[in-house]
């Protein structure tokens, strides 16, 4: 009866990630402020009830075009905060992340019939995307792409599959996340690799046919957002060298860093499946798994994606390898009882009730949460300090405080800029970067946005310039100072 109680590797799969996820709360409100800004925008549609399309945030850009293309997101995101403060927002954060790798694992099961490897290959392949485990839209793409690849990946195995599920899950994606934009380039791997096989006779006129009706559909759903297509515009605007150049995960990874080693292991043991298996390998597959690959080495955010997508394929190519091995199968025959249990869902469900139930009893008790922002990283006591001691006109801020500034003190105060780079542009960027190091005709640059106040940190040249030219220290910490033009 004892085994009966134990958790499926499905379920197995969903603890560990979900617990990860948890433990790392304090590093993902560490690394940028964007949560804030998604939180701002989330409680404005709200509390207002529009969605809306123009900034309404910065000084700089006030009432220019910034296509909502996450506002859905943000609506989540916003309401388990309003429940549990940023408790919620890690709790639902390492839900869906928990909930994407427990798909993965699903489909890699499905793909391979040798269940361990298929759990180990997942676990591979959460460590691979824990360097982009972080309170933000994105982590709605990591569960889509996961459905998304599932579904074609049935389709093209023959099994009955609803086409409108397709244009379904794109309509939730492109009002969720930019990354819906995935989404087509996995169903291009799909549908080149049926044309190919097509050409060489060995694929089904139908499949291609629901291919081509799945592409058309989800094109059509993929616009269907309150600013329609330009958030197609507003994902593919962001091709600055410059802009990207600016933070680590919009650059190509360094195969060297420790982080990235889990996904150095991953794209090694599909290099060598793909050679060793090269004449089983499904045209689709290998579209798929050189384009990730590919897409993952230019840009390091996109790693996750190509775990996620990828993880099945190589799962089914390792599987096939050691289906001769009878030593192997025999160690997949000891963990059988595991695999045997999957619709048991209890243990999922009891440590997220009992997470939940704790961070409840603890906001109830206390008023506050579990988790903070970490005030080394982020300007905690000087916003304290300014809701009190409130200053009049325009502020400079630091770039990746933008978002935490919007979610503590907006609309009273409008930022210079958040990190929404690709909204602001080069040109603003680059006047930034150069006001802040105090570069030549910096004075100029503050004068052209009016500026009267500054909140960055104390060691910044320009900090260090503004009290050379005589503005006043109206606070400083170790973490921010703020300065005023006298």
């Amino acid at each position: 009866m004892h085994r009966h109680l134990l958790p499926s590797l499905t379920s197995l799969i969903f603890l560990v990630v979900f617990s990860l996820a948890l433990a790392s709360g304090p590093q993902m409100l560490s690394i940028d402020s964007d949560l804030g800004r998604h939180l701002a925008l989330g409680n404005y549609i709200l509390d207002h009830r529009i969605i809306p399309t123009r900034d309404l945030f910065s000084h700089t850009l006030t009432g220019q075009p910034r296509p909502p293309y996450e506002w859905l997101s943000q609506i989540l995101f916003a309401i388990s905060h309003r429940v549990l403060g940023l408790d919620g927002v890690i709790l639902f954060t390492s839900a869906i992340i928990a909930s994407a790798f427990t798909l993965t694992f699903h489909f890699s099961a499905q793909n391979c019939r040798t269940p361990l490897i298929a759990f180990l290959l997942t676990l591979l392949a959460a460590g691979t995307a824990s360097l982009h485990w972080l309170p933000r839209p994105h982590i709605m793409t990591f569960l889509l792409l996961a459905i998304w690849v599932g579904a074609l990946e049935k389709l093209q195995r023959g099994e009955a599959i609803p086409i409108f599920v397709f244009p379904f899950i794109m309509l939730l994606w492109a009002n969720l996340h930019g990354g819906f934009v995935y989404g087509i380039l996995a169903w291009l791997a799909y549908f080149a690799g049926w044309l190919v096989d097509r050409w060489r006779k060995r694929a089904d006129p139908q499949t291609g046919r629901q291919l081509l009706i799945i592409g058309i559909t989800s094109l059509v759903a993929s616009v269907l957002t309150p600013d329609l297509w330009h958030n197609w515009e507003a994902v593919l605007n962001n091709r600055s060298v410059f802009i990207l150049s600016r933070t680590l995960e919009t650059m190509p990874p360094d195969l060297t860093d420790p982080a990235i080693l889990p996904f150095d292991l991953l794209l090694a043991i599909g290099i060598i499946l793909f050679i060793f298996n090269r004449k089983f390998l499904r045209t689709s597959h290998l579209f798929l798994m050189t384009g990730f690959g590919l897409l993952a080495l230019l840009m390091a955010r996109n790693i996750p994606l190509f775990a996620i997508a990828c993880t099945p394929i190589i799962s089914g190519l390792a599987g096939g390898s050691m289906s001769n091995s009878r030593s192997w199968l025999k160690i997949e025959e000891r963990f059988s009882n595991f695999n045997r249990q999957t619709t048991w869902n209890l243990p999922p469900l009891l440590l997220f009730s009992c997470t939940f139930a704790f961070f409840a009893v603890q906001h109830s008790r206390t008023n506050d949460s579990v988790f903070h922002y970490n005030p080394r990283v982020f300007p905690v006591e000087a916003l304290i300090w300014l809701d009190k001691n409130p200053q009049a006109g325009y502020m400079f801020n630091e770039f990746n405080w933008g978002g935490y500034i919007l979610e503590k003190t907006w609309p009273r105060y409008l930022v210079f800029l958040d990190s929404q780079s690709d909204f602001y542009g080069e040109s603003l960027i680059r006047e930034y970067d150069r006001a802040m190091s105090a570069q030549s005709g910096w004075q100029d640059i503050l004068a052209k946005y009016d500026i009267s106040w500054a909140i960055i940190q104390p060691k910044q040249p320009l900090a260090i310039a503004l009290r050379d030219l005589g503005w006043n220290v109206a606070y400083q910490d170790g973490t921010a100072i703020i300065l005023h033009n006298p």
